[in-house]
């Protein structure tokens, strides 16, 4: 039996994430839990019904499209998320129960329970969560859908029920079903096997001693104090290759051809395939090259050493610069693909429940944030559920596009490259996550950072694309500690009256170096008042600006500057960020769920909470706001009181 969960629920919310107008000119009443709860109801009396074209009337007009089809589809039982094939087992949604939570004066959100039921297995859980949009004082309309736990749950447990049903030869490779019998036997010497790495058709295993943590694979969880394991690696001949003293072990040839690199306390190193320890787990940083007579750099505290082809190590390289390496080093200025046919071998988990490959990004790639710590693939020597031939567990790509190379100050002393990175993954909202990413050379300190921005600050969480009319990035360092990362971001920002809105414009991103990585300072406000002093520079830029409520109606246009709308929103920001109780209440509206201060004692007055920066940035809005000649004397002497 063939299953086809084509997982195309998850783009849905492409349709629908930019429903969201948070202040419209026509004030309704706030909606009500037991108005909500009676209206999912109904909802789901059709989905019992399995009345596909009534439950379909709960959508908003615009968002009656092939995938909610699919979406009710799924939950009448009619088919699998590939919207073909019956499913294999029943859902079922709590209506009833749900979890309703007002998000804002016209929106909600419900978290719904499901329950998965097939005869062979214990029932399951899962959630979905609707926004629900009340249209007027007696309607409300499902605006979007978040199925990014629904989906993987889903799959999950059609897996288990096929793999309960169907002969393993039809789900497993010869290869991994030998693999699967190999882990049993070596877990009489070791406490579990948790990958394989086929290599050339042999295949090396993955060992650990004592406690494996959850999530393994992130750093939080194993620095852990639960944490008590070490990895290692066993050959084809079952041979231990790499002792199980390791946190970390990647794919084999991964980050440089013949060599495996190893992870020990945050310092890095290899091992060849023989087992010889070829670089030791000491360095901070390894930099593989792309040609020459050196495989990689190695950075040890300040110092930079060459591995070189026949693995050996050099001295101390002295006056080195790692600005002039830069271009030589693996992938660094290059856009690309990642997917499963990219690998040269296939790494896969030693479980049944999960299905697909993964690649453990190498660590310079993941240290400066331009890959994720691991990318999980489809997975080729694996059938059935979670990879069927048209659509697949995992990423389906990952494309890492080099935008341009820029210098900085004028000292040149700083330098910056830019990547969008948009992975096309199955397991989120609408399959695309894309986020900008920047690499700064810092010629001064002779190192190099990384930082990774999602795109999306709304309600969308990264997940959309940006337009092509604003695509904007620029770095500069405000002193030795703290750089600016501008990039051009999915704002939608409603603006006072609610017939405007920032749709799309520039994001400021202020970063600190911490522990070898540049961090971002936390801020809630979406213009850069909180950290620097704004000058003319900070009002000019490429914006989409929405005019008219959200709906066919409304335009879209392009400016190159801050008008006075947002003027208004940029000061009175900055008391929102305090929890400042606005006298005019449409204003308290705007900010009521940015600063998530809903439900909260508003203070009637904030002035001992405005920093020196905040009561400069204020003034000079003002100085704006009133069209009068900037007078830097006076304001400096202002915010000196």
């Amino acid at each position: 039996m063939k299953t086809k969960p084509i997982l195309i629920i998850i783009a849905i919310v492409v349709l629908l994430i930019c429903s969201f107008l948070f202040i419209r000119g026509k004030y309704l009443s706030k909606p009500e839990k037991g108005e909500i709860t009676q209206f999912l109801n109904a909802f789901n009396a059709q989905i019992k019904a399995g009345n596909i074209d009534s439950a379909s009337a709960y959508f908003e007009d615009n968002q009656k499209s092939k995938l909610v089809r699919v979406l009710l589809s799924v939950l009448t039982n009619k088919t699998n998320t590939g919207g073909k094939e019956k499913p294999i087992f029943t859902v079922s949604l709590n209506t009833e129960d749900a979890l309703i939570k007002l998000t804002n004066p016209e929106f909600a959100t419900a978290t719904i329970a499901a329950t998965f039921k097939n005869a062979n297995l214990p029932e399951e859980k899962s959630t979905l969560t609707f926004t629900i949009h009340k249209m007027d004082d007696k309607n409300y309309k499902i605006t979007q859908v978040n199925a990014l736990g629904f989906v993987k749950d889903y799959v999950t447990y059609q897996a288990k029920v096929y793999n309960k049903i169907t002969p393993e030869k039809d789900i497993y490779s010869a290869i991994t079903l030998a693999a699967f019998k190999t882990a049993e036997k070596l877990k009489t010497k070791y406490d579990s096997v948790i990958w394989f790495d086929h290599v050339n058709s042999k295949t090396f295993y993955y060992v650990i001693k004592g406690k494996l943590p959850n999530g393994l694979l992130y750093d939080s969880d194993r620095k852990s104090e639960d944490a008590d394991y070490k990895m290692g690696l066993v050959d084809p001949g079952l041979k231990e290759i790499i002792p199980a003293e390791y946190d970390l072990i990647h794919n084999i040839s991964g980050t440089i051809d013949g060599l495996i690199e190893v992870e020990k306390d945050d310092k890095k190193g290899f091992y060849n395939l023989y087992g010889k320890l070829t670089v030791p787990a000491i360095y901070d940083e390894v930099y593989p090259l792309k040609t020459g007579e050196n495989l990689a750099v190695l950075k040890n505290g300040e110092d930079y050493f060459y591995l070189k082809a026949d693995t050996t190590l050099s001295d101390k390289i002295a006056d080195f610069k790692i600005a002039d390496i830069v271009p030589q080093i693996k992938t660094f200025g290059d856009s690309y693909t990642l997917s499963d046919k990219s690998s040269k071998n296939v790494m896969e988990y030693n479980s049944r429940d999960y299905n697909t490959s993964l690649v453990i990004s190498p660590s310079y790639l993941a240290d400066l944030q331009i890959l994720p710590k691991v990318i999980d693939f489809p997975n080729p020597l694996r059938k059935g559920p979670a990879n069927s031939d048209e659509e697949e567990g995992g990423s389906r790509s990952i494309d890492i596009a080099f935008d341009t190379d820029k210098k900085g100050d004028d000292d040149n002393w700083l330098q910056s490259a830019y990547y969008t990175i948009v992975n096309d993954y199955l397991g989120g909202r609408g399959g695309l996550y894309t986020s900008k990413n920047v690499l700064v050379v810092d010629k001064k300190h002779n190192r190099i950072s990384g930082f990774s921005a999602g795109i999306d600050l709304g309600e969308g969480e990264g997940y959309a694309s940006l337009s092509k009319t604003c695509n904007e990035s620029s770095t500069k360092a405000i002193n030795d500690s703290l750089f600016e990362f501008k990039t051009t971001s999915n704002l939608e920002q409603s603006l006072l009256g609610g017939n405007e809105a920032i749709v799309e414009g520039p994001y400021y991103y202020y970063l600190q170096l911490k522990s070898g990585k540049l961090v971002a300072l936390k801020s809630s406000r979406l213009f850069p008042t909180q950290f620097i002093k704004l000058d003319d520079s900070y009002l000019h830029g490429c914006y989409t600006i929405r005019v008219g409520p959200y709906g066919e109606s409304s335009k879209e246009t392009t400016i190159d500057h801050v008008n006075k709308s947002m003027l208004q929103y940029m000061k009175n920001e900055i008391f929102a960020s305090y929890k400042y109780r606005f006298k005019n209440p449409k204003w308290n509206d705007v900010f009521e769920y940015r600063f998530q201060s809903a439900d909260t004692t508003k203070n009637a007055n904030v002035d001992d909470s405005l920093t020196v920066i905040d009561k400069y940035n204020i003034a000079f809005i003002n100085n704006k706001l009133n069209e009068k000649p900037l007078n830097i004397k006076k304001i400096n002497a202002l915010t000196a009181r």
